[in-house]
């Protein structure tokens, strides 16, 4: 059983104040909340690596083992080495780290380095590590960011079948429907309970909205009564009577309305997110003829061919390591084709978003990042900052110390400051918390040009729709 007893923890603001929570038959829990709302932080917590300002969190006869969202493994090192530095004897012991293997569905070669690896395969071997250690309660800190659609489905059933406790931070809708039985949300500093999967949760947190509007018209309407009161009693000629009356009124407004006071709930997300850009329906926009392209002995591309035009929407689709973002870094030109044509519409004004949010300067500040890359005006830059979320306290905060979610809240807030008539976007919603995917997706259904969209998120892709779907086998663009 764990139990979380009245959790509090403060930077520059509150971060989560009293949070209380008790677990202890398997459950499987989706946690959810605004980036920067405090759900790392909380895994982080409940596995000592941070400390909280007051209360704390208890375990009893439980083993804790936590995949964070952000991770490395030591630079040059083979596959085998790192498996086998996971048993103390890998003549007699290394039947465990392979019967885990079988369990991950993973087949991985022992003589291949670590940093060649796609990005679902380092975190298998990631999760190799971790489930040698038998834990009983897994973390999982936004798990499928970096699985392609079969990692996910292989997840999920993992997932599922985790004999033990399972926390997960996760913005991917389909993936929390289909595995979870309980869903946190930190809001408001505070910690939400809700029982079934992540629709059940819409409902849920819908009809508590509901009722607390109600509660708040109720509040304001005995208020107003109180007031008047206030005001009536406030006239009578006799002192003492209206002395008594007046602390007798008061303390109704205390006990009915004051000590219980309800707010209006005020929704946190980005406002006003608008991506401006045209592109006629038959403008050229991606030529490629004749494509060769080759990683040492590794060919990826050979003879391949490829047209987009227009306002066409193509989703880049397929198991992590086929060569999507090779395909858009040879767009780019961050790589150089061996052979063929490959060539962007004459004048189109196009942008990028990383997938590792290279495009990104991490030594920059918030504000000068923002100022620099739009040609806002300092004074201008407050309120636009604030739509997407960035406060005047994190504005000299360096985007290396941001949350991956921030960061891509970021790049949004500088794409919509300026027009496109292309967007190459590779996973932009892999750190996003729901209520930004949200937002960008409507912004991205309205958006008037081209898009090339490289993501293994079904629901956002479902979303902002799209006319086109690419994938590479056989060396071909298909």
């Amino acid at each position: 059983m764990i139990r979380a007893n009245n959790l509090t923890i403060t930077y520059a603001k509150p971060l989560f104040q009293e949070l209380s929570f008790t677990l202890g038959n398997k459950e499987k829990v989706g946690l959810v909340g605004l980036n920067g709302s405090g759900k790392t932080t909380l895994l982080k917590i409940m596995m000592g690596i941070e400390v909280p300002d007051q209360g704390k969190f208890e375990i009893q006869n439980e083993k804790l083992s936590y995949l964070p969202q952000e991770y490395t493994f030591p630079k040059e090192m083979m596959v085998g080495e790192f498996l086998e530095d996971l048993v103390d004897d890998h003549i007699n012991e290394m039947y465990k780290v392979n019967r885990i293997l079988a369990k991950l569905k993973f087949e991985p070669d022992i003589y291949q380095e670590i940093q060649t690896l796609s990005e679902g395969q380092k975190m298998k071997l990631y999760l190799t590590k971790l489930l040698m250690e038998e834990p009983t309660i897994l973390l999982l800190d936004e798990p499928t960011n970096h699985l392609d659609i079969t990692g996910i489905n292989w997840l999920e059933e993992f997932v599922k079948s985790f004999e033990g406790i399972c926390i997960m931070i996760s913005h991917d809708r389909e993936f929390l429907n289909t595995t979870v039985d309980t869903i946190f949300e930190i809001d408001e500093c505070k910690l939400y309970s809700y029982k079934g999967n992540y629709d059940d949760f819409l409902v849920q947190k819908a009809e508590d909205l509901e009722k607390r509007r109600d509660m708040l018209v109720l509040q304001e309407k005995k208020r107003k009564q109180l007031e008047i009161l206030l005001e009536n009693v406030s006239k009578i000629g006799d002192g003492k009577k209206r002395g008594r009356a007046m602390s007798a009124a008061r303390h109704r407004m205390d006990r009915e309305v004051n000590q219980n006071e309800i707010s209006a709930y005020e929704e946190q997300r980005i406002r006003d997110l608008k991506l401006k850009g045209f592109v006629h329906n038959n403008k050229f926009v991606l030529k490629i003829r004749d494509l060769n392209f080759s990683y040492g002995e590794k060919e990826i591309f050979k003879n391949a061919n490829f047209d987009m035009f227009g306002k066409e929407r193509v989703w880049f689709y397929g198991a992590n390591g086929i060569g999507k973002t090779t395909f858009v870094k040879l767009i780019l030109g961050l790589l150089k084709a061996e052979s063929g044509e490959l060539r962007i519409g004459n004048g189109l004004k196009y942008t990028y978003f990383s997938q590792d949010q290279s495009h990104l300067d991490m030594e920059d500040t918030v504000e000068n990042y923002f100022i620099t890359n739009t040609g806002v005006s300092f004074d201008s830059s407050f309120a636009l900052l604030e739509k997407f979320l960035f406060s005047k306290d994190i504005r000299k905060t360096k985007i290396g110390k941001l949350s991956p979610g921030q960061r891509a809240r970021l790049s949004f807030a500088v794409f919509s400051m300026k027009e496109y008539d292309f967007m190459i976007l590779d996973e932009p919603t892999n750190h996003l918390d729901i209520r930004s995917k949200e937002v960008i997706e409507n912004a991205l259904r309205d958006f008037q040009g081209a898009i090339l969209l490289i993501s293994h998120d079904r629901y956002f892709v479902n979303s902002v729709g799209y006319s086109k779907r690419i994938t590479i086998k056989d060396k071909q663009l298909i």
